[in-house]
């Protein structure tokens, strides 16, 4: 678990990204350097999703995201 004084001092320092993208990042992150690396990756580009293989936020290409999924017919 991290330090509250830890995210607190990283809320100050990211204070532009969204709060439920700064909350997610708390939760997907391993530890307080996990944290950090995973904020900083952030690009100032939208939408943005999280990629668990990359275990990062990345720019999606489209908000449906449509491509992503097998459609049967």
């Amino acid at each position: 678990m991290i330090e509250k004084d830890v995210i607190n001092k990283l809320r100050e320092r990211y204070a532009k990204v969204h709060p439920l993208i700064f909350h997610r990042s708390v939760e997907k992150a391993k530890d307080a350097g996990d944290l950090f690396d995973i904020l900083d990756s952030i690009q100032n580009k939208l939408p943005i999703v999280w990629d668990e293989n990359k275990h990062r936020w990345v720019v999606a290409e489209s908000l449906t995201q449509s491509e992503s999924f097998k459609f049967s017919e």
